[in-house]
């Protein structure tokens, strides 16, 4: 893991982003209280044409907004607050059934939302299996589900889909103390209690996609396995740690809270018996960008100083960490290590993953706070991109999608060699990364392509270059030529293999921490080809789209950019945007980049401050803005926005 602040480029540019992620999570406020005569006082039964639950995924959602409709689409409620503990109140149903419920607020480094469906009043809870209740149901998309007259979700239809995920999840269900007839709809839900239903959203990843028809995609965080799953199918098979049952997760509250405690001064970070580091495991380490943290009291001193600096220079202090979201667990030490979420919620209420590829481990049956899971860097995300031109007549759309493997570059260490795992169980190579050639203090290695130019990865370590210092990004073909690489994801498994080697010819183990190989699991998956143009891009409004055709900016010269957008389908986790000259030079320093600003999800408009460190801009020349986000699967999307008039109307701007 690294903690850094996030940089952005554009798509055929380098781009390092050390995120990851979670949400708040806290214990659920009890629905009626107890104690002396007034427990044998009878409690009133909720109306019967009223709606209440509880929104989870893992933990409650953070910052989170509900929304139902009736059967015929018309809205019941909208922009109904969540509260910390992840209930919703208590709604009056109009219309008729069945209802059906967005949520959408934090999970982790990720904004997004979740489904459900009601026939009735009562209870509906809102999580990642009612969600994959409503998908099975339905064989549509959750959020396509959200708009116009009900399909697809009647009680018979539900009934089934629930059926279908408790035998697929039967093993896990048990594991988490739960029966395998369990309504994950109705079903008690404690959120942040770690237990039970709550037990069972942590020890669960749910994704969802679309190839041909939508999907739902299950792989354990306390087990091995992985589900796919369709309307009506369903393919693999999931199993429970044998140490999964025991496992008490409810420390994990403590942990945070302890932490948080921390961040509330100088003072209380660096305190001996309450600050930092009691929460911090004995061989805790931490990598602060190309310096290491090793045990309790340097990680201890590395985390005073990091909240120290902050953000841009401005200190943390006050900031407090929400409850982790679970990761994938590993049990073959003599104790637990498993992965979590490292995210901030400031002073402000915003929300800020401040780092990746964080762990806990237990000792002496407390948790404590472990830094780097690895002893290496290494991170996996995916990405995809649509570059929209905007100065002709008819838009013209162009797609990309690439996944990039960022894999540090150490003493002695020259080559890695990236596998995943196909729906049949084989290997597969993807990718080999290896040093550039006369570069100077190399952080990552680079991509090692057919021919050091082009976008094609070779495979044969002996035939190839690399194409620069800092290229991380396997581009996937366009068309259906890439899709495999997506679909091993999605059948075979989110987990990659990074093997580290000696040798430029990838062939002597390179050890570390007395392994030579790793296994990370991507962040996100690409979408298959035919799924791009539906991804949630967002729109610029018809006013900004003039204001960056027409933008001029004179060398030297300031200046100042505002522009709104709107969403197709709810929001997007836009979390930044850039003006670009030149794509080619808008670099994290490059003379191209005219300007850059962190935004907050949900956000939809800005106004950009400009400085152009390069040559004059005329409101004919070529330019981009560039809108970053992540979806709620985990996918880093980069929409932009090109002007090129000297460029034939026909053509892409590129």
């Amino acid at each position: 893991m690294s903690i850094a602040n996030v940089q952005r480029r554009p798509f055929h540019c380098a781009f390092s982003a050390l995120t990851a992620a979670v949400l708040a999570s806290l214990a659920m406020l009890s629905a009626c209280g107890g104690g002396g005569d007034d427990a044998l006082a009878p409690v009133a039964a909720a109306p019967v044409n009223t709606l209440a639950g509880t929104v989870a995924v893992g933990a409650p959602i953070t910052n989170g907004k509900l929304r139902i409709l009736d059967a015929t689409g018309a809205v019941v409620a909208a922009d109904i607050a969540i509260a910390a503990d992840g209930s919703y109140p208590r709604i009056t149903l109009t219309g008729p059934a069945p209802y059906r419920l967005e949520a959408c607020g934090y999970a982790g480094p990720n904004y997004l939302c979740v489904y459900s469906v009601a026939d009735a009043g009562g209870t509906a809870n809102v999580t990642p299996l009612t969600t994959a209740t409503v998908v099975l149901a339905s064989g549509k998309d959750p959020a396509a589900s959200m708009s116009g007259a009900a399909s697809g979700l009647t009680a018979a239809e539900v009934a089934a889909a629930q059926a279908q995920l408790q035998a697929t999840l039967a093993a896990i269900m048990a594991s988490a103390g739960i029966s395998g007839d369990f309504n994950f709809v109705t079903g008690p839900l404690d959120a942040g209690s770690r237990d039970k239903y709550d037990k069972l959203l942590d020890a669960l990843g749910v994704k969802l996609g679309t190839d041909g028809q939508p999907f739902v995609q299950i792989v354990p965080r306390l087990g091995d396995g992985n589900a796919y799953l369709e309307h009506g199918s369903s393919a693999g098979i999931l199993t429970a740690n044998a140490g999964a049952a025991a496992l008490k997760l409810g420390g994990l509250e403590t942990l945070f809270a302890n932490m948080s405690a921390a961040l509330a001064s100088p003072a209380a970070c660096a305190a001996d018996a309450t600050g930092i580091r009691r929460s911090l495991a004995t061989n805790a380490q931490l990598s602060m960008g190309s310096d290491a943290a090793v045990g309790r009291d340097a990680v201890a001193q590395a985390l005073c100083s990091f909240f120290a600096e902050g953000n841009g220079g401005t200190p943390l202090w006050g900031s407090t960490l929400l409850s982790p979201t679970l990761g994938k667990c590993d049990f073959t030490a003599a104790s637990p290590v498993c992965g979590v979420s490292f995210v901030l919620r400031g002073v402000d209420g915003g929300v800020m993953p401040v780092g990746s590829g964080m762990g806990v481990t237990l000792e002496a049956d407390v948790w404590k706070f472990a830094g780097d899971l690895l002893p290496v860097q290494i991170r996996a995300s995916a990405k995809a991109q649509r570059t929209k031109r905007i100065d002709t007549a008819t838009p013209v759309y162009d797609y990309d999608r690439a996944i990039a493997f960022e894999v540090a570059a150490m003493p002695g260490l020259g080559c890695a060699k990236v596998t995943q795992r196909s729906a049949d169980g084989a290997t597969v190579t993807l990718a080999l990364y290896k040093l550039h050639p006369g570069a100077m203090n190399q952080q990552r290695l680079a991509l090692w392509t057919i021919d050091g130019a082009g976008q094609g990865a070779s495979l044969d370590p002996m035939v190839g270059a690399t194409r620069s210092s800092d290229d991380t990004w396997l581009a996937l073909p366009q068309g259906g030529a890439g899709d495999a690489v997506s679909r091993n994801f999605y059948r075979g498994g989110r987990t990659v293999v990074v093997s580290l080697y000696t040798d430029a010819a990838c062939s002597n183990a390179f050890t570390v921490a007395g392994k030579s190989a790793f296994e990370i699991d991507v962040e996100g998956v690409p979408p298959v080809w035919s799924a791009m143009d539906a991804m949630p891009w967002p729109e610029l409004d018809a006013t900004s789209v003039a204001a960056v055709r027409s933008l001029a900016i004179d060398a030297t010269a300031t200046g100042s950019l505002h522009t709104a957008w709107t969403f197709p389908r709810g929001v997007l986790g836009i979390n930044g945007l850039t003006m670009c000259s030149s794509r080619a030079t808008c670099g994290d320093t490059g003379a191209g980049r005219l300007g850059n600003a962190e935004l907050r999800p949900g956000a939809a408009e800005a106004t950009l401050n400009l400085r152009n460190n390069g040559a004059t801009v005329n409101g004919d020349d070529g330019k981009t803005l560039a809108l970053f986000g992540r979806n709620g699967e985990g996918v880093d999307l980069q929409s932009n926005y090109s002007s090129c008039p000297a460029v034939a109307a026909t053509d892409s701007c590129r």
